[in-house]
């Protein structure tokens, strides 16, 4: 469901950021529209984040761990529910020790953790009072990055808090809860060699500690390395053939690719695109992954079938990575492929990448 929404979101996603750009970059445009367009595209941004956030915490990848900013997932996951708690009068307040260092864990399953332990203060607090404070404390407790989630809720009973930990117990209705949840992620932080503790009384609300290890080596913070900001530029001509079942984003890409100098020809029906192969060549193919009637991978494979020299001259464009098929395909292939939405001078990267390749 995850990645049929993604898909469903990013294609048209893709134009409203492409041409907001575009029309961005035209020189002649006033200030108050200049300004409307930034805010469009800001907008646009912020959807593509909760995509993504979407995807990361629905996926069923096996766990991957790898090293991570707890303050920045934790952020993520609370943006997740931020019009909840706009609407239902909750504050959160943060107090993050910055100072602490990136952890190793699976940022799929950490999160996952995190949205469980917030949904349930929040739907305590709305319960009891219809607002509330969850307040979030992040510091290091021994060789341990600790992180508190405590809310004013009604809090626990001692029966009750002694169970909450057990799968399928629950305090909810029938309509409003499984009981595997905190079982869930008890298990989840067990696995990071980590522990859960629960405060709580009666009419005082209730406060999560989760106790994550610190590495050996975790002072030494991980270095983003940013994208380099153009490739190496290709001053050629190339005949580029572009496949995708939604025609704006074929528009799109003709437009950059044609502001570029290169020649291009789109289709938004793979069938049609595969005829036109019989009689004519082209130095690269932009292939979406996900198109009625026929995919991405059934086209490549006809594809090569009647011309197998553009076998590695292709750039699959696609709405959600998280397609296990296409994962191994890229792997086995290695293909180059570009996520959408994408920006036009991020499409324009691939292409002088790819064009160059060629050339080399």
């Amino acid at each position: 469901m995850a990645a049929g929404i993604a898909h469903e979101i990013n294609n048209p996603l893709t134009g409203v950021i492409g041409f907001s750009e575009l029309l961005a970059t035209r020189g002649d445009l006033p200030e108050d529209v200049t300004a409307d367009l930034q805010v469009i595209n800001h907008g646009s941004q912020r959807v593509v984040e909760i995509v993504r956030r979407l995807l990361t915490f629905a996926r069923q990848n096996k766990p991957v761990k790898t090293r991570l900013d707890v303050h920045e997932l934790i952020d993520n996951t609370l943006e997740f529910r931020g019009y909840v708690f706009k609407t239902a009068n909750i504050e959160i307040i943060r107090r993050y020790d910055f100072n602490l260092p990136w952890i190793t864990a699976d940022p799929g399953q950490l999160q996952q953790v995190f949205l469980n332990l917030i949904i349930n203060a929040e739907q305590a607090m709305r319960k009891a009072h219809d607002e509330g404070k969850l307040t979030i404390t992040t510091t290091q407790t021994d060789n341990f990055f600790s992180i508190r989630i405590e809310d004013d809720g009604p809090g626990m009973t001692p029966e009750v808090k002694a169970k909450i930990f057990q799968p399928f117990f629950t305090t909810k209705g029938p309509k409003e809860g499984t009981g595997l949840g905190l079982s869930l992620a008890m298990a989840i932080i067990l696995d990071h060699h980590g522990t859960i503790d629960v405060e709580s009384e009666y009419d005082k609300g209730a406060a999560f500690t989760i106790n994550l290890p610190l590495n050996s080596d975790a002072e030494e913070y991980p270095i983003k390395t940013p994208a380099p900001a153009s490739m190496i530029e290709d001053n050629r001509t190339a005949s580029i053939l572009v496949v995708d079942d939604e025609e704006h984003i074929c528009r799109l890409i003709s437009r950059v690719l044609g502001q570029m100098r290169h020649n291009v020809e789109s289709f938004n029906d793979p069938v049609k695109a595969l005829l036109k192969l019989e009689t004519t060549g082209y130095d690269l193919v932009l292939l979406d992954i996900r198109m009625p009637g026929m995919s991405g991978l059934e086209f490549y494979s006809q594809m090569i079938a009647k011309r197998p020299e553009l076998a590695g001259k292709v750039i699959f464009m696609t709405g959600d990575m998280t397609l296990s098929d296409l994962e191994i395909h890229m792997q086995q292939t290695n293909l180059m492929h570009i996520a959408k939405p994408f920006h036009p001078s991020t499409l324009e990267q691939f292409l002088s990448k790819a064009l160059k390749q060629q050339a080399g």
